[in-house]
């Protein structure tokens, strides 16, 4: 028997996004023949368990994916990995549920087309991929009329099921295997343009700085931009300006610590014998680069698993069951770009 393949392979396979397999696989409009055809073959090839390809069965339950990159600075190309992660695991857990998935995907955030979408498709409710929204953007949402959870997102107050990572808790172990490792003088980079999660590991540096008696130093708060490229450019003019540098910088994803390395091997520094160097999210490339990042991993599929199980739950159940907030914690991957300075084999 021929092993089910995902929405995020047939996309690889037929050289398309996710989003466009997810069309095809669901019968809407908007793709050419030849490329329906390309993926129609390759996902029975390949056994793929969904919709049927002559249009969404008003029978069959389905889940919508809704990924809203609304500036782009954090979901961006350098993060397919990171959105692909979210969706394998939404799919592989909506399957279990006898539910299909249709992702969408909008390239800015525009309320009303996002609310007009989501109420006039036939699904039974959708997981919103939140990481670069604020809660007023949430407040938005009030007006779909299907249940939703969102992750990678947490506001407390907000009406609705959210699943995020624990952002106090992993940044905690981060600040922790640092200490170990004999830091404490560090830094924090983090985005210049602020998400939640930004804001949420922010905070969290700093109470931790407090908390294993380091001292916070303002002046060793590094602000840049979160794509890859503008990350290093931004970094390398801070480093012609910056007299003093701290032993470790903490940077609040991988894409940020990336750029950041790269500017800093440019500017003469070792990685990690004159600065060390830890980031979050565990992506692909950060066990790839030289060298390997030393990072905080948390599950998306985890998060991802827990919210389909939740919209299901809610879909069943309705508004008579109390809203959940759910974090889920991460762990320090520990590689090669932090330099042990306490003097004691790890």
């Amino acid at each position: 028997m021929k092993k089910t393949i995902t929405i995020t392979e047939i996309a690889k396979l037929a050289d398309v996004s996710v989003s466009t397999v997810s069309l095809v696989l669901n019968g809407k409009t908007g793709v050419g023949p030849a490329v329906r055809e390309r993926v129609q073959r390759i996902a029975r090839e390949h056994n793929y368990k969904g919709t049927t390809f002559g249009g969404m069965n008003k029978k069959h339950k389905t889940i919508l994916f809704v990924n809203i990159v609304k500036h782009g600075h954090i979901l961006n190309i350098n993060h397919q990995s990171f959105v692909a992660d979210y969706i394998n695991a939404a799919q592989m857990e909506a399957a279990k549920k006898s539910y299909s998935l249709e992702v969408a995907v909008f390239n800015s955030f525009n309320p009303e087309e996002i609310t007009e979408y989501v109420n006039n498709s036939f699904a039974s409710g959708a997981v919103i991929l939140g990481t670069e929204l604020d809660e007023p953007d949430v407040e938005h949402f009030l007006k779909i009329h299907i249940p939703l959870v969102f992750i990678d997102i947490l506001c407390p107050f907000m009406p609705y099921d959210f699943v995020d990572m624990n952002n106090a808790s992993s940044v905690f172990n981060m600040m922790s295997y640092l200490t170990r490792m004999g830091h404490s003088s560090i830094g924090i980079v983090t985005g210049s343009i602020e998400s939640i999660n930004f804001r949420q590991r922010m905070d969290s540096f700093e109470g931790a700085m407090k908390h294993f008696g380091h001292k916070f130093r303002k002046d060793f708060v590094f602000r840049v931009d979160s794509t890859y490229e503008k990350a290093y450019e931004d970094m390398l003019e801070i480093l012609k300006k910056q007299k003093e540098l701290p032993t470790a910088l903490f940077c609040a994803n991988d894409i940020i610590a990336l750029g950041c390395m790269r500017a800093l091997r440019e500017s003469g520094y070792s990685i990690p014998e004159d600065i060390s160097v830890a980031g979050y999210d565990n992506l692909p490339m950060s066990a790839m680069t030289e060298p390997a990042l030393t990072t905080v991993d948390v599950s998306k599929k985890s998060i991802s698993t827990k919210a389909v199980r939740l919209l299901v739950q809610r879909i069943k159940e309705g508004s008579g069951m109390p809203y959940e907030k759910t974090v889920i914690g991460g762990e320090v991957v520990e590689r090669r770009s932090v330099k042990n300075l306490s003097g004691e084999e790890e």
